[in-house]
């Protein structure tokens, strides 16, 4: 009789029998999910920041009957390539990366540039109240990409959005942007082209949020 690794492997000559076939099936679940500090060590994250994700739904996970986290290495996979997304096509280095981040809330702007001071985070943040100002300051202070925190009316929001699908599509490099909002559906109310560098994720901005993003694409910069 031939032994269960066999069995296994030479599937076209003999059919693997049920004992074999669990624990196939267990091995390849194995594979699929991970554990808290595997996902951080993938995404280059600390567990706290892990965990923050999945509670938040940026992360597929859930919790086992003994209490330990599961995360799908799918959803890990899917967050790993929007972080190197972000960082476009530019040429990896040992240049600090360049982020501008607008907030239009006073109170949150002085919260989260406050917070990103005391990280000590090897990149350089540049924080404006506005996306005309952010703009305007294109020329001398080029970055990477925007992060852009909405929390102004919808038609406000639709009006930001299209005024940066219009600087993109007027012959300038396009930025990699990034827009936070509460609103649902944004991206569905715009006539976007189909290489649009834009996203749209959920809201709202914080400075867990920030910190997980800031760290995601210093580690895509490393890589």
């Amino acid at each position: 009789m031939p032994d269960a690794a066999y069995t296994l492997i030479d599937t076209a000559r003999t059919q693997p029998s049920p004992k074999a076939s669990i624990t196939s099936k267990m091995a390849l679940q194995t594979t699929q999910f991970l554990s808290t500090a595997e996902a951080a060590r993938m995404l280059g994250l600390s567990t706290t920041l892990v965990q923050t994700l999945v509670d938040q739904g940026d992360l597929k996970g859930w919790k086992t009957r003994g209490g330990h986290r599961r995360i799908s290495l799918d959803s890990v996979l899917e967050y790993q390539n929007f972080s190197r997304h972000l960082v476009g096509s530019h040429q990896k280095s040992h240049v600090k990366p360049k982020v501008t981040v607008v907030i239009e809330s006073p109170i949150l702007f002085l919260d989260l540039k406050n917070a990103c001071t005391r990280w000590h985070l090897p990149i350089d943040v540049q924080f404006f109240e506005s996306v005309t100002e952010a703009l305007l300051e294109l020329s001398s202070h080029k970055p990477d990409m925007i992060v852009v925190e909405m929390s102004m009316p919808r038609a406000q929001q639709i009006k930001t959005f299209q005024a940066l699908e219009n600087f993109n599509q007027r012959g300038h490099a396009p930025l990699s942007v990034v827009l936070i909002t509460a609103e649902h559906d944004l991206r569905a109310s715009m006539q976007t082209g189909t290489h649009s560098s834009i996203q749209v994720v959920s809201g709202p901005m914080s400075d867990v949020w920030l910190h997980a993003y800031l760290t995601g694409v210093i580690a895509s910069n490393q890589c």
